[in-house]
């Protein structure tokens, strides 16, 4: 796998030797047309060859049960041998592609890509030479890595992983080399482009964690994080060539997927203590303390309390002065987390090593911003463990209040991570040093989040390695750069520059309306950070909000603190982006915020709200008359559950105890009035490890009494697509809490957060069979007889009841293999025996009225206020 990007001074690939399965070099015929040969099904996908390649149902089923013995020497004689001779034309050489090795087994033939960038290079200059490239060349391309891609989704999960991993890095460079070619930016929106793009999803989350956990013994948040944003083949390639954290087994024992808290020290007493370090731990020097009355001093005549740092004669010694900001002050403020050593919430002060380091650090920085020394500012210096009192709690009310003015007004804010600190620029290329920030503890925490979004919309973010400070935005222009020309690293590259995104773009800096970030991009910034103390949630969410905190630290409580933000949020004039209802995680317990996350650090983390959020999507808590809630604008439709067919009665004993072998038990089926069928799907609260059964989601819905389905639609009428779409299952607030429904507004409870979907159209075809067939089997002899046997309380050990039931199911499998039902399997591309199967196992739940019928819809612009 050398193709794959590296660390500089690596040799070689990291990842095992490819062994050359094939027994037969590749035809040399049309790719697309090679399954043929061969005399197997042609694979066709379904003429979606971007995003969403995708295989039809029978080739699905096809390539599923094809054991890897077989499946993987034919994938890798086609999606890489015939990939690469179909691209490359004349140029391809069979040999360029494999070499022979020497190891303990003897001679072994394995797959090289050494010569590959070179071949894909001459193909870019040979398709650039035309005046006016031939673009059926690129959708030809595209269909042949689409379908490289679809078939690499849906192998057998048993495929062997590394080789998997393999041909789908192959297939997304030759794309990024074919966009390049026919330039195509990789700016450019993905809809149109006939590329596939999401090549990670080819690979499981297992694999993933598997290569990552193999070279380090990092935190699994990290793990998780790089699971999640690291997806394509050459960004998991390049962080584990990279990515290596050099600590015990045991330092990360009490983290979990959600939050890292190694280095974190919990005294008896409930309080979280840091330790404050040395620069070296061989020094015993004595902690320096800055006069706290002075600082509150400084902060009550509305000035920031910036520090200047002097060397004293003799060279171990200092002193510092307190200097009240003005509006010309140069400063240079930290943001550092505290678990490395610069902390100490005991007291104003730091060992004086420390701040004679801090004043090496600002001076070289200094030299670095203005270039030169001459008539350069004094850079003064704000850090937060000197800067804001501790035993005055007003005080550090008061400093807490100024942050936003702290990091915003700052003239440079220097980043100082243990991890990049003790790292050497100049060892390393610029990619590696942007990956190792995009990896740091820093971007773990959630203080530093405002501290790096607020310095680096307007260009003064800087990071501290170990011989010199880099600028965020020289590292970004390299990222850009890069992503632009290398066809080898832009997979990686885009996933550096998409975690520099959560924090460098969360302010819009084109727009002068509000000082304050976006709620959706603040919560795209939270994805993976956690913080020691659960009540600084809300005071930092204020911050980046631009919100006077005043309000929010009346209280200690972090639950309180969320309720005095939620309602900050809720009466603002941007008000709360509705889609918020749809993120999972526990929620307040307090009439009209039971809505309302208690905490946003534990939010979907496939799912984030969009930065922009137009008038009709705002939601805004009621102000006046007796409703209490968030009150939306949602599309949405009442449901119902059926009745078991022809009027069959409740106490039809016996019949739902029989086994049912469903793939989908969690899974509720609607349908509407024009015989179109949806699925209605509990989602999963993060930390759950199962789904409702079928059983336990219908109880939750048979408990409803006027049961509603709320989603952001854009009709009255469900979406037509097979795409899932979130929503709530709500209940009409039936209390004297709420005021009852109206023309205007409609108070409801939220009880489930729920997705639903059209069924694919084979597959509503097998429904509305099944359905069919249903109703006829209520007809027949054996369902009239049942429904008789079950007018009155039946004993199921009955003989005469034993024996209806055993009619009716026999009758059920006779007409599931009518000629009606044959059809709806041929037309769905299912096997006749699993499509047989699968309608015997929907007539029983329809006939049990184990199904709901939609009974209502309402428009899109139906005001509710969701309690």
């Amino acid at each position: 796998m050398e193709h794959l990007p590296k660390r500089i001074g690596q040799e070689g690939s990291i990842f095992p030797a490819i062994p050359y399965l094939g027994q037969e070099r590749y035809d040399g015929g049309p790719f697309l047309d090679y399954p043929h040969r061969l005399g197997l099904p042609s694979l066709k996908d379904t003429g979606q060859f971007h995003r969403d390649a995708t295989l039809s149902l029978a080739n699905k089923q096809y390539i599923a049960a094809k054991a890897p013995a077989e499946l993987e020497p034919f994938f890798q004689n086609w999606l890489f041998f015939g990939l690469l001779n179909e691209v490359l034309g004349d140029s391809y050489r069979h040999e360029d592609f494999v070499t022979t090795i020497l190891d303990d087994e003897g001679e072994k033939i394995i797959i090289t890509t050494e010569k590959l960038l070179s071949r894909l290079e001459e193909w870019e200059a040979e398709i650039k030479n035309h005046q006016d490239p031939p673009m059926d060349v690129y959708q030809h391309v595209g269909r042949c890595l689409g379908k490289t891609q679809a078939c690499l989704g849906d192998a057998n999960p048993a495929f062997d992983g590394h080789l998997k991993f393999h041909l789908a890095s192959v297939g997304e460079t030759v794309g990024y080399a074919a966009s390049k070619a026919f330039n195509v930016a990789w700016t450019d929106d993905p809809r149109r482009s006939l590329l596939p793009i999401d090549w990670g999803s080819t690979m499981s989350n297992d694999f993933r964690k598997s290569v990552l956990l193999d070279r380090s013994t990092c935190c699994p948040s990290q793990i998780q994080m790089l699971i999640q944003e690291f997806k394509s083949p050459q960004a998991l390639g390049f962080v584990t060539s990279c990515f290596h954290e050099d600590v015990a087994p045991t330092y990360h024992a009490s983290c979990d997927e959600h939050r890292c808290q190694a280095g974190d020290l919990i005294a008896s007493d409930q309080v979280t203590r840091h330790v404050t370090r040395h620069v070296s731990d061989s020094c015993a020097c004595n902690l320096f303390h800055v006069n706290e009355k002075k600082l509150v001093d400084c902060l009550e005549k509305g000035c920031l309390p910036l520090l200047r740092l002097k060397e004293e004669i003799n060279l171990d010694e200092i002193s510092i002065e307190i200097v009240p900001s003005t509006d010309s002050t140069s400063y240079v403020a930290l943001s550092h987390v505290w678990v490395d050593g610069l902390g100490n919430n005991a007291a104003t002060a730091l060992p004086r090593c420390q701040l004679l380091r801090l004043k090496t650090l600002i001076d070289n920085l200094r030299h670095e911003y203005f270039e030169t020394s001459e008539d350069a500012p004094e850079m003064l210096l704000w850090c937060d463990t000197l800067c804001c009192p501790v035993a005055s709690l007003e005080g550090k009310k008061m400093a807490l209040r100024q942050m936003y003015r702290t990091y915003n007004e700052a003239s440079v804010v220097l980043v100082l991570d243990r991890g990049l600190v003790s790292t050497r620029v100049g060892g390393m290329s610029i990619d590696e040093a942007c990956l190792r920030i995009a990896t740091s503890r820093w971007m773990t925490r959630l203080w530093t989040l405002q501290e790096g979004a607020l310095p680096a919309r307007t260009n003064k973010l800087w990071f501290q390695f170990t011989n010199r400070a880099l600028s965020v935005w020289s590292l970004y222009k390299h990222l850009i750069k890069d992503s632009e020309t290398d066809i080898l690293r832009r997979g990686a590259v885009s996933s550096v520059i998409g975690r520099f995104h959560t924090f460098t773009s969360l302010f819009d800096v084109s727009s002068s309306e509000n000082r304050g970030a976006q709620i959706g991009e603040i919560m795209r910034g939270l994805m993976y950070r956690s913080v020691t103390v659960p009540s600084d949630e809300a005071l930092i969410i204020g911050t980046l909000l631009a919100f006077d905190l005043k309000d929010i630290l009346q209280s200690e409580l972090a639950e309180e603190r969320m309720k005095v933000l939620w309602r900050s949020i809720g009466t603002s004039p941007s008000g709360i982006d509705k889609r918020m209802l749809f993120h999972l995680g526990p929620k307040l317990q307090e009439l009209g915020l039971r809505w309302a996350l208690k905490s946003l650090l534990s939010v979907d983390d496939h799912f984030y709200l969009r930065m922009r959020c137009e008038p009709k999507d705002r939601g805004y808590l009621a102000t006046n008359g007796n409703a209490k809630g968030l009150i939306v604008e949602f599309a949405g439709f009442r449901i119902s559950f059926a009745k078991p067919a022809k009027g069959l009665g409740n106490n039809l004993a016996g019949f739902d105890s029989k086994p049912r072998n469903h793939d989908d038990r969690h899974r509720l089926m609607l349908r509407d009035h024009q015989g179109r069928w949806y699925l209605l799907i509990h989602r999963l609260n993060a930390g759950s490890d199962r789904p409702f059964a079928l059983e336990e989601m219908c109880a939750v819905v048979s408990a409803l009494s006027s049961p509603w389905v709320l989603y952001d639609g854009s009709s009255s009428l469900i979406p037509e697509d097979i795409k899932a779409h979130r929503a709530l299952l709500v209940d009409i607030a039936a209390n004297s809490e709420q005021p009852p429904p109206t023309n205007e507004l409609t108070c409801v409870e939220i009880k489930s957060s729920v997705t639903f979907a059209h069924l694919p159209p084979q597959v509503n075809q097998i429904c509305q069979a099944a359905y069919n067939l249903t109703q006829e089997l209520v007809s027949s002899a054996a369902g009239r007889r049942l429904e008789d046997l079950a007018a009155g309380p039946m004993d199921v050990q009955d003989p005469v009841y034993r024996e209806g039931l055993q009619a009716v199911d026999d009758e059920l499998q006779r007409l599931s293999k009518s000629p009606l039902a044959m059809e709806a399997v041929a037309a769905s591309g299912n096997s006749a025996e699993r499509g047989r199967a699968t309608i015997a196992e929907f007539m029983e739940r329809f006939y049990m009225g184990i199904y709901m019928h939609i009974e209502e819809y309402a428009p899109n612009d139906r005001k509710w206020c969701v309690g």
